[in-house]
């Protein structure tokens, strides 16, 4: 008798655990946002990834960063410039928060990484750009190409408002850009944009929503 009491008591502890398991489980799992609540929430998926031809993009350290960087995880890729005054550190501040939340979350990070690609290559060289994305957080990379390899990523990434932009003047050039945040999925395809204005919580909903599926 007792010790199919025992049993029993085990089997509804049990029980109960799993209950409170699923529960917690389900109120700190990012939530999935479907596209519309994607869209109101100021990130645009494309209907499918769009392929992102190869590219060399110089690193600090004298190596190039390709394609197959982008494979197996999740990019966020911005293009800004360091004697931008205005449009890029708030950007690039709001991405910073985004970091440090996910880190406070203990989201998973390893398969993420962090780019800033400038657009100004005549000023800025790998090491100022660099530079200057890690100062807003270690995570971030900054990286530099030269006109042929600038000129065919923004293209593909839809970044110029009009092109093509190696024939502007360069301040022009420097104010032709669309102030996008760009999402590249482990494929390495083009997979959407989060689009001005940005802010914190409107980031974290979508980011986590989209790298969780």
């Amino acid at each position: 008798m007792k010790k199919n009491i025992s049993i029993s008591l085990g089997l509804i502890f049990l029980f109960i655990t799993t209950i409170l398991y699923l529960f917690i489980n389900k109120l700190t799992s990012p939530r999935i946002l479907s596209n519309d609540e994607l869209l109101i929430n100021g990130f645009y998926q494309h209907a499918e990834p769009i392929p992102i031809s190869n590219f060399a993009l110089e690193r600090a350290d004298g190596s190039f960063f390709t394609k197959d960087h982008l494979l197996d995880k999740w990019t966020i890729m911005y293009f800004g410039f360091t004697n931008c005054p205005d449009e890029c550190p708030i950007t690039m501040s709001e991405l910073r928060k985004l970091i440090t939340t996910l880190r406070e979350k203990n989201f998973p990070l390893e398969d993420k990484q962090w780019i800033l690609v400038s657009i100004d290559p005549s000023r800025d060289s790998v090491e100022d750009i660099n530079l200057y994305a890690s100062r807003f957080d270690t995570s971030f990379e900054g990286l530099r190409a030269d006109s042929a390899n600038l000129l065919s990523l923004t293209t593909q990434l839809k970044v110029a408002k009009s092109s093509p932009m190696n024939h502007m003047k360069h301040n022009d050039q420097l104010n032709n850009h669309m102030n996008n945040i760009i999402m590249i999925n482990p494929n390495g395809d083009y997979f959407g944009f989060f689009r001005p204005p940005f802010n914190l919580t409107r980031l974290s909903l979508t980011y986590q929503s989209i790298t969780s599926k």
